[in-house]
């Protein structure tokens, strides 16, 4: 049903049912590892590229349960779609999916993998994070959030980002 979707509403039933099976039931650990080892992960990501919101909150739930296992968290990663579109979701769909993707990126921004702080940077996590307070969000959320800027702003020199100015600096002002 993710893999080759029929509809919005059953792709959103099965991601509503696997995220019950890693997230309360008592194997789950067990259950999260096999659907892991099924390829969920990459198939959750690409279900909510484009997805509309109902199946985003679901996927990225599914992924913030799925990141609390060591495979699940190396599969995520290890996938060059994660960081950037949970990133992009932040503050994209819903303050649902928002929460989960503050999770997600909890989990994933380890301070002993500067590649992965790095690349968030250049995504532009940080400015993010930054509206994500200023906006509100759950205590929870709000102190994730505080912890990653803390960790983000040691790297933030190192990070090569780009300023787009520099693209229309030639261009006449219309006023």
């Amino acid at each position: 049903m993710i893999r080759e979707p029929i509809g919005p509403s059953p792709t959103k039933s099965c991601l509503l049912m696997i995220f019950h099976l890693v997230s309360s039931s008592e194997n789950k650990d067990l259950i999260s590892q096999r659907f892991v080892e099924l390829g969920l992960v990459s198939l959750v990501l690409e279900a909510i590229v484009d997805a509309e919101k109902g199946i985003c909150e679901k996927g990225l739930g599914v992924l913030h349960c799925i990141c609390q296992g060591k495979q699940g968290m190396e599969i995520a990663k290890s996938n060059a779609l994660t960081l950037p579109l949970v990133i992009k979701k932040l503050l994209r769909v819903s303050e649902l999916s928002s929460t989960f993707a503050v999770s997600i990126l909890w989990k994933l921004c380890d301070k002993t993998d500067e590649g992965i702080l790095i690349e968030a940077l250049q995504v532009g996590v940080f400015q993010k994070l930054l509206v994500l307070l200023q906006v509100g969000c759950g205590e929870d959320t709000k102190e994730k959030a505080t912890e990653l800027l803390r960790l983000l702003n040691c790297y933030r020199s190192k990070a090569d980002c780009v300023d787009s100015s520099l693209d229309f600096k030639h261009l006449k002002k219309p006023f």
